[in-house]
């Protein structure tokens, strides 16, 4: 593997102990000693944070400590950097897969399958992603071009009605001896005693076969052309100043409810003919339903979630369900890891809604609905103010302490997909600068996007001391997000 150091020179001051730091930690890791290894690892990427070896080997490290997020961002960072690199795109499809993200799995699985067809490993786990969604017809055609025979006859049965056990792929503990993804080609890696060769059954669990290891790159460190990358992010409809956090207001459907006026008025002539047919009556006034614009659609008094696989959302002011779909609580995510703790209370809770069908819901009393694009950035946003998102959008719950006002909760998300938020009026930016603070009231925060450092404050203090306002200071370079309008 040709390794580069993007942004360095050939030599560095700290070239030296890079290098000790990566072998040794390689060495450790290879000898399955993987907490040893995460020291030296994490020294090696934080001396060379653009290298791509130490990128492998630490996105390795954390995936067989259970971090599957740090693991994520690491094979998503390598992606970004080499989008037609196949085997790149395997390794991060299989994290996704891991922490039964199956429709980014299934994304990452395609973009691989379509840059090299002939990957068989590849065409398997496209199948047995699609397996664990249900579209056994897909999942069939790739375990036929992976060659494996058995699985596409297990998928026949399951089209013909017979049942499929679906194997769902948890997060796995430090200690679990599951498989995970190989070191890179050049890393030392031990013996492997001879193993039986896997029956049909085995062909279900998630395995990481030697060649999908971190890619080697080609000689000099050039990487073929990025015009096959992954499909680009919408483009948001109004610019805003959030860098490249990109904003767009979902165009409703133009209301009809004036459509039941008009068929009163024609049949006009009569105290009867004020009375509209329900058989006309009853189509003009439908709830939205989703279009091309994505799968949050806002009308006038109500909004419609769209769903087609999975979507996070809340289920306050549901009126109607159409289509098949089934929820499940959400539990918290913290450093990478689910927890036993909901997303959510009460009413309010966070679910995952999963099928095909639309959400018919209306919103709370005085609150804005906003639609937001993440395209390639991330956002921290306010728990209470994040009512629904895309399953592709990647999801950290997080916490900001106060002595002076109650702990503020917020939800850091990252991702390419569509996120929608009930605010208390609408949303407006304030930039932050390196050398110069933005102080935002608690009550008008809705969160931030970019490099910043968040402290609660006091804004107001009563003269002995006491805190009677709290607001948050935002620190670095980014912008604060805040609503407008509140009194």
């Amino acid at each position: 593997m040709t390794t580069r150091a993007k942004g360095r020179a050939e030599t560095s001051p700290a070239d030296d102990e890079f290098l000790q730091q990566i072998q040794r930690g390689a060495e450790l890791l290879a000898a399955n000693k993987t907490l040893e290894s995460k020291e030296f690892l994490e020294r090696a990427h934080q001396l060379q944070p653009r290298n791509e070896k130490a990128q492998n080997l630490l996105g390795l490290c954390y995936f067989k400590l259970g971090s599957f997020d740090r693991a994520a961002e690491l094979y998503e960072m390598l992606v970004r950097d080499n989008p037609v690199d196949p085997t790149l795109r395997v390794n991060l499809g299989l994290v996704y897969l891991k922490t039964n993200a199956l429709q980014r799995a299934v994304r990452e699985f395609e973009t691989a399958t379509d840059l090299a067809p002939e990957h068989q490993k590849a065409q398997n786990y496209l199948g047995l992603a699609l397996a664990q969604m249900g579209e056994y017809g897909r999942a069939r055609e790739h375990f036929l071009l992976a060659g494996s025979d058995a699985m596409a006859d297990k998928m026949s049965r399951a089209i013909a009605g017979e049942t499929y056990s679906r194997a769902t792929p948890a997060p796995v503990p430090p200690t679990a001896a599951r498989a995970a993804p190989p070191p890179p080609a050049d890393a030392p890696v031990p013996p492997a005693p001879a193993t039986p060769e896997p029956g049909p059954e085995a062909e279900e669990e998630i395995r990481f076969a030697e060649d999908e290891g971190p890619s080697a790159l080609n000689e000099g460190g050039a990487t073929a052309a990025p015009e096959a990358a992954a499909e680009p992010a919408p483009v948001p409809q109004t610019p805003v100043p959030l860098t490249r956090l990109q904003l767009t207001r979902v165009a409703a459907p133009a209301a009809s409810a004036a459509g039941a006026g008009d068929s009163a008025s024609r049949r006009a002539g009569g105290p009867e003919s004020a009375t509209p047919l329900l058989a006309e009556l009853a189509p003009s006034l439908a709830l939205e339903s989703a279009g091309p614009a994505g799968p949050f659609v806002l009308g006038r008094g109500s909004f419609s979630i769209a769903v087609a696989g999975e979507v996070l959302t809340r289920l306050d002011g549901l009126v109607a369900i159409q289509g098949q779909l089934a929820f499940q609580p959400e539990m918290k995510r913290f450093r990478g890891r689910a927890t036993d703790k909901p997303f959510g209370d009460g009413g309010s809770r966070m679910v995952r809604a999963r099928g095909r069908g639309m959400l018919h819901l209306e919103p709370a009393e005085r609150r804005t609905l906003l639609a937001v694009d993440l395209g390639e950035d991330s956002a921290y946003f306010r728990d209470e103010y994040l009512f629904a998102f895309e399953e592709p959008v990647m999801f950290e719950n997080g916490r900001v302490p106060s002595d002076i006002a109650p702990d503020l909760d917020l939800v850091h998300l990252r991702g390419q997909g569509r996120v929608l938020l009930s605010l208390p009026g609408p949303l407006r930016s304030v930039a932050v600068r390196p050398d110069e603070a933005v102080t935002v009231p608690l009550t008008h925060l809705v969160g931030w996007q970019g490099n910043l450092t968040p402290r609660v404050v006091p804004l107001l203090k009563s003269p002995t001391g006491e805190a009677l306002r709290a607001a948050v200071e935002l620190v670095g370079e980014g912008f604060a997000l805040i609503a407008l309008g509140l009194r």
